[in-house]
């Protein structure tokens, strides 16, 4: 016996038409194209209700309550492959399986179907990987949110927008190119082209035939640009809408058009509002181009309004125009993403045999990184100040000397460190860090010191990895030193990861002008550095479940290469 709950309200079908759920009364529920699946039974009922408000057709309502059998991974993928739901619409307050949601997010992706998710309950950073850097820097959520993105899940963090983004999605489909808006108010203008500037939503310019024909169908006083302002001639011509809009559906580099106007609502009093939105919605059915009707902010629908939209066919979102331009950006977010293959597997790495137990530090990692193809800034490894001496003796440079203690992960922190030595003074620096460091850290054992010369100076990156029981590791990418923590310039990516992957992030930073050579500087080795990041990612894979946290901090890299100057792994309690 499969059972749904306990402590569930059950679920409605609505294309079999069956309710085995608790229904409160008011409007009907239409049938639709978008499935709701809630670990909450009252949160269900809260999305229905809002979809029944707003005319919002769906097609599945499941409450998954305690899940003592049925999770919501097992619903997700069932509607996988329901022929009868394009958009999955899921509230989750915790993840029983985390990797059947995301094989079955993933297969719902490669179907044409989005998954979009309010996913709340977030937490501080696990004790595990607080003991390096990285672990301060990607918490639960960091992890959650970086796996949810990889298997093509859309966060949103609202109710409200979690069923704009699946209404939206469910009339468009999905979208590769950009938007245009069409109003006959320049004020919504206005605020379309500062809603879409704030989330990053390509609004191009129409190409120019399409202009020119605007022109001959607009008055002489329109400005032709996008978003695009018809008029108040609008209200005297009821066709001229439609004729616009027919129009720019058919310019090249539209992928979606949003008709943004109360109409629909003027339609249930005047007869030119009534006829303005038939043409309209008789444009949008024979369009290839997505076309929605949007309101400019969130209006009650009366009776007669629901029964416009159903007489014309009017492709009518939920949301407001403020809530369904985000949407739009997030889907064509996705609509970029749809198809990429699953990444690779990382290569094998011959790991040392060491116990995999509380920290390795650098006199272990290095030549791991070096095992991995990861360059790494070069050193020797010296157990006593007389022959740290002897071996920066002969050396021009500044010489960096570094303690080695599996006990000691941040050396700075201890004095243990020092930059710019002059090599006739390694041996006196050098004894009095060990000195210096034994002082400090009495309980800790001092396996000798790490002695280099000093390198070139360049941008210096954090590239660490945390790994969250149940859903695997994610990489986190930042500026190196204080400024990671500080400025919180981090982006994370689930692994496994491949090159394009790790460039994405790496241009996401607020930090990327400095790697792109900002104000005349010159750009770093950027193919280098995400070569690297990859093979950093790979063995923290390599090093299996055990890892707690992996760390290259600093990983720097100039305009001629990268290098890794320090390493640390973390193991788990556990391993």
């Amino acid at each position: 016996m499969v059972v749904l709950g306990p402590n569930a309200l059950g679920y409605v079908n609505t294309a079999a038409k069956v309710a085995l759920k608790p229904f409160q009364p008011g409007e009907d529920l239409l049938p639709g194209r978008i499935a709701v699946v809630s670990q909450s039974g009252n949160v269900t009922v809260q999305i229905m209700n809002m979809a029944r408000s707003f005319d919002v057709g769906l097609s599945f309502a499941v409450s998954t309550g305690n899940e003592m059998d049925v999770s919501v991974g097992d619903v997700v993928d069932f509607l996988a492959e329901d022929e009868a739901t394009d958009a999955i619409a899921v509230f989750a307050e915790s993840f029983k399986d985390p990797q059947a949601f995301l094989e079955a997010s993933r297969r719902a992706r490669a179907n044409g179907k989005l998954v979009v998710c309010l996913k709340v309950g977030r937490s501080e950073a696990a004790a595990r990987a607080a003991l390096a850097h990285t672990g301060s820097l990607v918490g639960n959520d960091e992890v959650i949110d970086a796996f949810l993105r990889s298997a093509g899940v859309v966060r949103v963090s609202s109710l409200e927008d979690l069923l704009t983004v699946a209404d939206t999605y469910a009339h468009t489909g999905p979208i590769d190119r950009g938007a245009a808006l069409l109003t006959i108010s320049g004020g919504t203008c206005d605020i379309v082209a500062d809603r879409a500037e704030d989330v990053g939503l390509a609004m191009p310019e129409f190409a120019s035939e399409t202009v020119t024909a605007l022109k001959e169908i607009l008055p002489s006083f329109a400005s032709v640009h996008n978003p695009l302002d018809i008029t108040g001639a609008a209200v005297t011509d009821a066709t001229l809408f439609a004729r616009a809009l027919e129009t720019v559906v058919e310019d090249a580099g539209i992928g979606v058009v949003v008709a943004a106007q109360e109409i629909d609502h003027q339609a249930e009093n005047l007869e030119w509002g009534l006829e303005c939105v038939a043409s309209m919605s008789a444009v949008a059915q024979r369009s290839e181009v997505p076309v929605v009707l949007a309101n400019t902010s969130v209006r009650h629908l009366t009776p007669r309004v629901r029964e416009i939209r159903r007489e014309v066919g009017a492709p009518a979102l939920f949301g407001g125009v403020d809530r369904i331009l985000p949407a739009i950006r997030q889907i064509q977010e996705w609509s970029v993403h749809r198809h990429d293959d699953a990444p690779r597997e990382a290569g094998a790495v011959e790991l040392p045999s060491v116990a995999r137990t509380g920290s390795w530090t650098e006199r272990i990692c290095r030549p791991l990184l070096e095992s991995a193809g990861i360059p790494v800034a070069p050193g020797q490894v010296v157990t006593s100040a007389d022959e740290a001496a002897a071996v920066a003796a002969d050396w021009d440079d500044p010489v960096v000397i570094k303690v080695l203690s599996d006990d000691i992960l941040h050396k700075t922190e201890v004095g243990g460190v020092a930059l710019g030595v002059a090599p006739c003074d390694v041996g006196e620096q050098a004894q009095a860090m060990l000195d210096r460091v034994s002082a400090a850290a009495p309980g800790a054992t001092i396996e000798g010191l790490l002695v280099g010369p000093q390198r070139p100076d360049g941008i210096d990156l954090l590239v660490g990895v945390v790994r969250e029981p149940g859903w695997g590791n994610v990489l986190a990418i930042g500026l190196g030193g204080v400024w990671t923590e500080v400025l919180q310039d981090v982006q994370r990516v689930a692994l496994p990861a491949d090159e394009g992957e790790v460039e994405r992030a790496l241009r996401s930073l607020r930090a990327w002008p400095l790697l792109d050579g900002a104000r005349g500087a010159a750009p770093v080795d950027v193919e280098g550095l995400v070569t690297a990041i990859v093979r950093i990612a790979d063995l923290s894979l390599v090093l299996g479940d055990g890892l707690a946290a992996f760390e290259v901090n600093p990983l720097r890299v100039t305009e001629g290469g990268v290098e890794a100057l320090d390493a640390a792994v973390v193991w788990s309690a556990s391993s």
